[in-house]
């Protein structure tokens, strides 16, 4: 564990902020970040508690923000001709939106509980402000934003060749 202190007390009791780092600390997709830039990430972004079935986000909307699974899973799904198409399910620690954060471009997809999930989102505008408050932070996060682009591109370059 990043921490460098004891946190007492409930759940109740500790700070939001708190609370948030130390889940968002759990995850993989943190591990690049000290605690105390874990503990900014934590108070920029907004938790969202989602039931199964419930849309997080659908293909289309105008939305310019990032989610972090932080618990549970989400299926995201495209629409083709003939409805909606499974693309694949995505688990803790993985993220969802980020060309929604970086391009104003529409959701290229609809994402949808699988189960009950808990999701951190991070917003353009608090991305830019982080990025002003601390730009190492703000570039940290964008290189590891523009790694995990540059995976699913690659990706999905393999998987089209696969079906020509």
């Amino acid at each position: 564990m990043k921490k460098r202190y004891q946190v007492t007390g409930s759940g109740r009791e500790k700070d939001k902020s708190i609370c948030y780092a130390e889940l968002l600390e759990r995850t993989k997709w943190a591990n690049e970040f000290s605690w105390e830039q874990i503990c900014t990430l934590a108070r920029s972004i907004k938790a969202v508690k989602a039931k199964q079935d419930r849309v997080i986000f659908r293909e289309g909307d105008l939305e310019k923000s990032m989610g972090i699974i932080v618990a549970g899973a989400i299926d995201i799904y495209k629409q083709g001709d003939r409805g909606m198409k499974k693309i694949t399910t995505l688990h803790m620690s993985q993220t969802f939106g980020e060309m929604a954060l970086v391009d104003d471009e529409p959701r290229s997809a609809t994402g949808i509980a699988n189960q009950s999930s808990v999701i951190f989102f991070l917003t353009r505008a608090r991305l830019v402000a982080i990025a002003d408050e601390n730009p190492s932070l703000g570039f940290k996060l964008l290189w590891k934003i523009s790694k995990i682009i540059s995976q699913r591109l690659r990706s999905t370059t393999g998987k089209l060749v696969e079906h020509m």
